[in-house]
């Protein structure tokens, strides 16, 4: 029976109810994703703005492309490692082979780039019980917990970059509000996997006092699914070794990111290296249409441009990488979609289950 068929049975024993939780669920996407297309239509103005195309092309028909194969075998060693941060998270709940887990981890990064608002980690999430048996909640947890260490490492990358040769000041806002909102964020996570149950009864606590009636259910439930979720994480020191592996993962793309630069013969420092990517990848944390286009270009232009690099090659630069991370990604997700068998009505039919879930 396909998900509409159901839609359409269950509308008939809950009319009212159901259908109208329905159009809400889609209204609330819909608006997810007109708001993610017009930031990133935002930044994609802001990055090629006064551009000069014949120069552009001109970059291209000179750039060297054989630079393209070590800045993709570095990208797929970060895929490895990201594949096996996420592993070490989810070895409280299940100890799964990274060779079982990697497909699941590229088909939902592929599936990033394809759909808009990240809808690739609710694939992860969906293959992720699936195939192995994990429960959504602690899927969604540990894909949360990935992304404060990224925010974090990017922060971190900054920092360093920080005590290297400073932060100009058209960063520095940007590094005070990432530092505090990831700082903040990875607080939280580490007070849920030390004391759990004391974090729960303050929040839910908190949401009894602060909030109107009618929320508390749906509230507290959020706070239950969360402090569930983190449950398969057991201590710090798993925490820790995830940050390890975040860093692993962000130096890797980050020398991919240079090994490219040869391509159109420049270089930059490592400090400018650093603020490059730390806010290219920051700026990914913003909500935006599939593969992060305009969000992940805009700061990383501005960087390019503002330590001397010409906003042709900049661009054109740019436009390479993204370029060369989209069809990695994507092409790496395509194939593992058909090793599995895993077939688009598939993801259409049961993606919807996994999103009401957590509804």
């Amino acid at each position: 029976m396909t998900f509409l068929s159901r839609q359409v049975l269950v509308s008939e024993r809950r009319p009212h109810t159901r259908v109208n939780t329905s159009d809400s669920q889609d209204s609330q996407l819909n608006w997810k994703a007109i708001i993610g297309l017009l930031i990133s239509a935002a930044f994609l103005y802001i990055a090629v703005r006064h551009l000069e195309p014949e120069e552009v092309i001109d970059a291209f028909r000179q750039a060297q492309y054989y630079w393209i194969v070590p800045g993709v075998i570095l990208y797929l060693f970060a895929l490895i490692a990201r594949t096996a941060r996420w592993q070490t998270l989810l070895s409280g709940e299940r100890r799964i082979p990274l060779r079982e887990l990697l497909p699941t981890m590229a088909i939902g990064r592929g599936a990033n780039n394809i759909y808009p608002f990240r809808t690739g980690e609710i694939v992860r999430v969906f293959l992720l019980r699936r195939r192995n048996g994990v429960s959504a909640a602690a899927g969604f947890a540990s894909i949360l917990v990935e992304r404060i260490f990224d925010g974090l490492t990017m922060v971190l990358f900054l920092i360093v970059a920080a005590v290297v040769g400073g932060i100009p000041t058209y960063l520095r806002y940007a590094v005070l509000v990432a530092s505090g909102f990831f700082g903040a964020a990875l607080a939280l996570v580490y007070a849920v996997v030390l004391w759990p149950t004391p974090v729960s009864r303050w929040a839910n606590w908190t949401i009894d006092r602060v909030t109107p009636s009618r929320f508390h259910t749906q509230f507290h439930s959020i706070v239950g699914r969360f402090v569930g979720g983190l449950s398969c994480v057991k201590s710090a020191a798993t925490l820790t070794l995830v940050l390890l592996f975040s860093v692993c993962v962000w130096t890797a793309e980050t020398i991919s990111y240079r090994l490219l630069m040869n391509a159109f013969g420049f270089s930059i420092s490592f400090h400018q290296l650093l603020l490059m990517s730390g806010a290219a990848n920051l700026g990914t944390a913003l909500p935006s249409g599939p593969a992060n286009v305009g969000t992940f270009d805009a700061p990383a232009i501005e960087v390019l441009r503002r330590v001397g690099i010409p906003k042709d090659i900049a661009i054109s630069y740019q436009t390479l990488l993204h370029a060369v991370l989209w069809c990695t990604e994507t092409l790496t997700g395509l194939w593992f979609m058909w090793r599995t068998g895993l077939g688009r009505s598939d993801l259409e039919r049961e993606l919807p289950a996994v999103i009401g879930d957590q509804a």
